[in-house]
């Protein structure tokens, strides 16, 4: 399979983007271990940013086809409290038709909600392009998980034509509410220049901050990344950079509102 030998660097250069690409062609028309390996990449950050939604999505068609592997990921994702709600079916459910109709009022919270269903096919029909939709709708009203999850589309190119800077906007706004996974992303894009100028200490700043907000295992890669780019950094700017993270406080751009960190 292309995607394991690019996943893998058998026969040709290791490529994790090349490898995603793949694996989604194959995955798409129904090839279990593509649509595996897929849910793995997407639940590690391998090639995309990591997204739990997607990973889901995956492990659970190859479940569906019996594959033990994706139904033991599926249980473990569940145990990290990373599991969205199963997928309702193409048919479109009662509460869907009212939640819609609060979005297109312009309730935020109903869009952010609309969107994670069009995202997993959770009372209507999975549709990549309307869970960005109504994701940008809750965004634009300053909603931090919306934020988080259109920057994860842009980055990933779910729905959207991949564009890390529009990514990085997004990630700006969740990150500085205080969205973890926001700043962990950020971090990466600075670390690695993707749609922003490389920045190790704009890096270290957003890992630090991250590990302090995230638990368990997830706290422990963010602290692994902190302390690869604090070796970048002089003694100078590592201070600077400590005392900016010992400063540093969340800016809700929705009064009265804490940002949770999503795990959809």
């Amino acid at each position: 399979m292309l995607g394991f030998l690019h996943e893998r660097g058998q026969g040709v250069p290791a490529d994790a983007d090349a490898a995603v690409g793949w694996y989604r062609r194959a995955a798409a028309q129904g090839d279990v271990h593509a649509q595996f390996r897929l849910g793995f990449l997407y639940a590690y950050g391998r090639g995309v940013d990591r997204d739990d939604v997607e990973a889901a999505i995956w492990y659970r068609r190859a479940a569906e086809q019996g594959n033990e592997a994706a139904r033991s990921a599926l249980e473990q994702l569940g145990a990290e409290g990373r599991l969205a709600a199963p997928a309702a079916g193409p048919t479109v459910s009662r509460d869907a038709v009212g939640l819609r109709a609060a979005a297109e009022r312009g309730g935020a919270l109903a869009q952010y909600q609309l969107g994670l269903r069009y995202a997993m096919g959770d009372g209507v029909p999975r549709d990549p392009a309307q869970a960005v939709r109504w994701y940008r709708e809750a965004a634009q009203q300053g909603l931090a998980p919306a934020q988080y999850q259109l920057g994860l589309r842009y980055a990933n190119g779910d729905g959207v034509e991949r564009d890390f800077a529009e990514a990085v906007k997004w990630y700006q706004r969740a990150a500085a509410q205080g969205v973890a996974f926001a700043q962990f992303n950020l971090g990466v894009r600075y670390a690695n220049g993707q749609g922003v100028e490389r920045d190790p200490v704009q890096a270290y700043q957003w890992f630090s901050l991250a590990a302090q907000r995230l638990l368990g295992r997830e706290a422990e890669v963010a602290r692994q990344a902190r302390d690869a780019v604090r070796a970048q950094l002089s003694p100078e700017q590592a201070a600077r950079a400590d005392a900016a993270v010992k400063a540093w406080r969340p800016r809700p751009e929705r009064p009265g509102e804490d940002a949770a960190t999503p795990r959809s």
